[in-house]
């Protein structure tokens, strides 16, 4: 059985929107790598960078 990129790339993009549904239904945010840094990223659109964390390398 091949590994099927496309549907995993599907399932990650789903995932991120689901976990942004979630964060906006409970008011609060969701921690993303962006680049080499860490962000959060609030339901209002709003991004900070997360200075309490290390990103992965």
């Amino acid at each position: 059985m091949a590994f099927d990129v496309e549907r995993f790339r599907k399932v990650v993009k789903m995932t991120g929107e689901r976990a942004m549904l979630d964060a906006k239904m409970n008011n609060t945010y969701i921690v993303y790598q962006k680049g080499k840094e860490l962000v959060r990223e609030y339901p209002d659109g709003r991004i900070e960078k997360d200075s309490g964390m290390e990103p992965l390398s």
